[in-house]
Formats: C-alpha cells, sequence, structure tokens
C-alpha cells in the first residue's frame, strides 16, 4: 500500500512539472523572449533618416490580452529598437496608448469615440502632426497582437512617416513560427562490389611426416574472386563520410595446385572518407579512402579463419557506378588446416580490382 501511495505521489509531481512547462511556454514571456531572438536581426533596416520612433497605437482584443501583458509586450519591444536598432524612443504622453473613452459633443451632435489602444492625438490627424513635430518623433510605431494557436504569440510593427502617413517600415514576428524539416539526404546507403583480386598460395606443411620435404614451398598465384554487400550510413550531413557494415564471398582459385582453392564467408566493418570536393554532377564525391575490418572463414570442413585489413580508393565515376581498388592484407591467420591437417599458408599481401553499384 505504501509503495502504491509513493508511485502516486510521484505520477503527480511529474505530471504537475509538465502542466507548469506547458503553461510557462504558453505565457506571453516565453513566447515574447523567442520572438525578442529574432528581432535580433529583423530591426536592423529602419530607414536610416528614421532615428526617434514613438508608439502611437496598440491594436488587440481585450479578451484576449490583459493590461499587464500588453504593457510587457510594449516594453520587451522598445527595449528591442533601442538595442537592436540603436534607436532613440520617446513616449510623449499626448501620444501614450490607452483604453479611455472620449466624448466630443456641441449644441447639435454628439460623438461617442471608443479608442482602446490609441493614443489621443491619433483620433486627430492635426493633432497627431503637430505632437511628433513638437517631439521630433520621425517614425509613429503601430503594434498589433494576436494569439492563435499554434502560432502562439503573433505581432505586426508597422511604423509610418508622421507627416505623409506613408508606411516607411513593415515587420511580423510569430513566436512559434512553422518550420518546413527538409529530410535529410542519406546519400548511397547500399553498395554492391564485385571483382578479382589476387595473392600467393605460398607453402604447404604435411601432417604426414612419411614425406621427404614435410614444407614444400609453392609459391602458387591465387586469383580471389569476390562479390560482397556493405550497407552504410552517413556520419555527418554532407555524406562525406560513413560507417557500415559488410558481407560477401571470397573464391579462391590456384592456377597450380588445388590445395589452396577455397570458398570463404567475409564479414565485417567498413568507414568510408570523401578526400576530394562534392561534384554536383554525380551530387557525391569522385573519390573516397575506405577501410574495411574483415573476417573471412571457410565454408567446409577447413579449420582457421583469416583477420585482414583492406585500405582501397572508391571512384566514383557515376550517381550510381564507380570502382574500387584495394590491397588485402592478412593481419593474422594466413595459415589454414585442411581436413587432412595438411596447413596451407598464404602470403599476407594481396590486391584487386571492382566494380561497384550503388543504391
Amino acid at each position: 500500500m505504501r509503495s502504491v501511495f509513493i508511485l502516486s505521489v510521484f505520477v503527480l509531481l511529474v505530471v504537475n512539472g509538465k502542466l507548469q512547462a506547458q503553461n510557462y511556454e504558453s505565457g506571453v514571456p516565453y513566447q515574447m523572449e523567442k520572438i525578442t531572438d529574432q528581432m535580433v536581426d529583423q530591426l536592423n533596416d529602419v530607414p536610416a533618416n528614421v532615428r526617434r520612433i514613438a508608439v502611437y497605437k496598440l491594436n488587440y482584443n481585450a479578451m484576449r490580452f490583459s493590461v499587464q501583458e500588453v504593457e510587457f509586450i510594449r516594453g520587451e519591444i522598445e527595449a528591442s529598437f533601442r538595442e537592436f536598432s540603436g534607436l532613440t524612443v520617446l513616449s510623449p504622453p499626448e501620444l501614450e496608448p490607452n483604453d479611455k473613452m472620449k466624448i466630443i459633443g456641441n449644441d447639435s451632435t454628439l460623438q461617442i469615440l471608443n479608442i482602446q489602444g490609441r493614443s489621443l492625438a491619433d483620433v486627430s490627424p492635426e493633432l497627431l502632426t503637430q505632437i511628433a513635430s513638437n517631439y521630433g518623433v520621425q517614425g509613429l510605431l503601430e503594434v498589433s497582437m494576436q494569439k492563435r494557436s499554434p502560432d502562439g504569440l503573433i505581432l505586426s510593427l508597422r511604423m509610418i512617416n508622421p507627416q505623409s502617413r506613408e508606411i516607411v517600415w513593415t515587420k511580423s514576428f510569430i513566436s512559434n513560427p512553422f518550420v518546413v524539416h527538409q529530410e535529410f539526404e542519406k546519400g548511397n546507403t547500399k553498395v554492391l562490389n564485385f571483382g578479382a583480386g589476387s595473392l600467393q598460395g605460398e607453402t604447404i606443411t604435411r601432417a604426414d611426416t612419411s614425406f621427404a620435404t614435410p614444407d614444400t614451398a609453392i609459391n602458387s598465384l591465387v586469383v580471389a574472386y569476390s562479390a560482397s554487400f556493405t550497407y552504410r550510413q552517413p556520419i555527418n550531413t554532407d555524406n562525406s563520410a560513413y560507417i557500415g557494415f559488410t558481407a560477401g564471398l571470397n573464391i579462391l582459385r590456384s592456377s597450380t595446385n588445388s590445395n589452396f582453392d577455397l570458398t570463404m564467408m567475409e564479414l565485417g566493418a567498413t568507414y568510408f572518407q570523401a578526400i576530394t570536393e562534392k561534384n554536383e554532377d554525380i551530387n557525391d564525391y569522385r573519390v573516397m579512402l575506405f577501410f574495411n575490418g574483415n573476417i573471412k572463414f571457410p565454408l567446409n570442413n577447413t579449420k582457421g579463419e583469416f583477420y585482414t585489413m583492406k585500405p582501397g580508393l572508391m571512384f566514383n565515376l557515376s550517381k550510381n557506378l564507380g570502382l574500387i581498388l584495394y590491397s588485402d592484407l592478412i593481419i593474422s591467420g594466413e595459415t589454414l588446416t585442411l581436413e587432412n591437417n595438411d596447413k596451407i599458408t598464404y602470403s599476407k599481401v594481396g590486391y584487386g580490382v571492382q566494380a561497384v553499384v550503388r543504391f
């Protein structure tokens, strides 16, 4: 019972923490912080002849924004213009936006003006021009605010010339802008290789000591036919380096001694690295250096295995076709034991060429 209680408290704490995080991210301070980050690079193109500005109009829905939120947003906007644009931000009392209702009347008419978010001077164009002239205001800033899901806070800023009423600058900001995520180009992740190489069959050690010469030097040329499949993944965004796994078959055929004839399975890991600039015609790198670390083991009753390192160069001739030149270095295990217990030893160095199909 106690464990159930502890688990319930833990779940409640986790849920409460998530709700608090969600509430913070949906709040005006967090959303305004994200917009301020955008303003760093977006407020540097105000016309050069506008150096003194003042906010004269705030457009917003009083059902969506509290007075405190409106004042906070306005303060952040003014601070951003001072910091990121180097402008002088004025606050003439006559241009102060307010939520008052103005009643204008005479003996014959009565006019009621709802000037929510507007300054008293904005109601009278002549008064607005006069006040802007008195304070040397060169740009009047109108701010429109919206809240909308999933965009969050939306601000539209519009600056006008006090005399001509010409719009001289405008920008919009969204706290949660929709971001189009481009699909990561993975390059050619599958590679099929096939070709032929050569190495030497060096010696045969006889298990039957009745032979006059238990160790026989052969030096027989062995042709290594190979086919392999590689699956690889890029490790950077420009596809200049890959890591992957490889599997394949090696068929060894001796020109003079059938003891060196084997069919071997190959398993290993591989690494590719571009050493030239990317070619736009094939959307790939013309030359890549690669290293394979493999283990090769016979598919018959022959005992032993090769541990090999296979460095080489891949030449990408087209988008899907290429050529490989490689060397095959036996690091360990060059001596294998045949079914009759004779031992055969191969040379530690081989060479070859392969055709490449990438897809």
